[in-house]
Order: structure tokens, then C-alpha cells, then sequence
């Protein structure tokens, strides 16, 4: 997968690929070329939430595209609010290299006359998340299949459970200094 070397320029936010979009070392370029792939989302009648903007803070690694389908939405009002709770999966795309991988997720989102008052996000945080329910396999194997089209490649859980020695501290709250594993390196939010 990933060589030491390269796992080590990855934890100092350095991208480590050759490969169109990641070329132009420019992480407008790599939103750009999602647009497409998103398109054909929205085609296949797939709802996504992206989050570009490193969540708000810090630096993240990574951009999360939040699936879901309108089969796994729920929806409760009053007269005062409205809460829409989604269950689907996640893409967390690496801004760093052409890799993603694939976990369960959930968002929520609280309406008080309209306007969005609350909401809340499963984060995945390790290799220990990336299983898939049933209900959710079909959506799974849609989303290999596109991002594949997109030339990523889909990481497995055995691949990012493996250690990973580095003497300095990775800006990630999953794990402490010294007992790191490749997802750190890869997919981590220094929040």
C-alpha cells in the first residue's frame, strides 16, 4: 500500500501522488474533479452532504462525503421543530493521495421554525469502524464502483490497522503518541 516514506510525508500534509487531480499539488483542483462524481450521485437518486472545509478547524487530511438514501431518513415535527435523523455511509476521500474509504455514518439535523438550530455527525476514527450493515451493502458496492471510475482506490480495514512507528505526534485525538496505525497517517483532523 503505502511505504513508510511516504506514510511520513502524509503526516506533514504532504500529497504523495503523481496521478490527475492530486498532479496539481492544488486542493481546489482535487473539489473540482469531484463535481462529476458527485453529479452521478445526484443522478442515482443518492443524497450527500460533502464536508470540504476541514470541518471547521484545523487541518483535516481528508474530505467526507456523507451518503444516504431516502429509505433511512426519519422525520420527526412539533409545531415549534423538525428533526431529520440519515443513516447512510461515509467517503472519507485523502486530499493527500488517490485512496477513500468506506464506513457507516449518521447525521442529524434540528429545525426550529425553519431555521437549523442543532445537528450532529458519526465521525469514523479508526479501522475498526469500516464494517457495513446489510441495509447498506448495496449503497456500498454503488460507491466502490464509482469512485473507482474516479481512479481511488478503496483502502481496506487489515491495510490501515497496521502499526505505525513516527517519532512525532500526529494531529489526530484517536489514538495517543506512540501507539499509531496507518489510518493516522492517512486520516486524521487536527481539530
Amino acid at each position: 500500500m503505502f511505504s513508510n516514506e511516504q506514510l511520513h510525508h502524509m503526516v506533514q500534509q504532504h500529497i504523495i501522488s503523481e496521478q490527475y487531480p492530486y498532479s496539481d499539488k492544488d486542493d481546489r483542483t482535487l473539489h473540482h474533479y469531484l463535481k462529476p462524481l458527485l453529479a452521478e450521485l445526484s443522478r442515482a437518486t443518492i443524497r450527500y452532504v460533502v464536508e470540504r472545509d476541514h470541518f471547521g478547524s484545523g487541518y483535516a487530511s481528508y474530505i467526507k462525503v456523507f451518503c444516504y438514501e431516502d429509505a433511512f431518513v426519519n422525520i420527526e415535527e412539533n409545531q415549534w421543530t423538525q428533526h431529520k435523523q440519515m443513516e447512510g455511509l461515509q467517503v472519507l476521500i485523502s486530499r493527500l493521495a488517490p485512496v477513500i474509504v468506506i464506513g457507516p455514518g449518521s447525521e442529524s439535523v434540528t429545525y426550529h421554525h425553519g431555521k437549523q438550530c442543532g445537528g450532529s455527525a458519526v465521525m469514523l476514527d479508526g479501522p475498526d469502524n469500516l464494517y457495513i450493515e446489510p441495509q447498506f451493502e448495496a449503497l456500498q458496492h454503488y460507491l466502490i464502483r464509482l469512485f473507482m471510475k474516479y481512479h481511488f482506490t478503496v483502502l481496506q480495514r487489515e491495510e490501515l490497522a497496521e502499526p505505525f512507528a513516527y517519532d512525532g505526534t500526529i494531529p489526530t485525538l484517536s489514538r495517543s503518541k506512540g501507539k499509531y496505525l496507518v489510518w493516522d497517517a492517512v486520516f486524521y483532523w487536527e481539530d
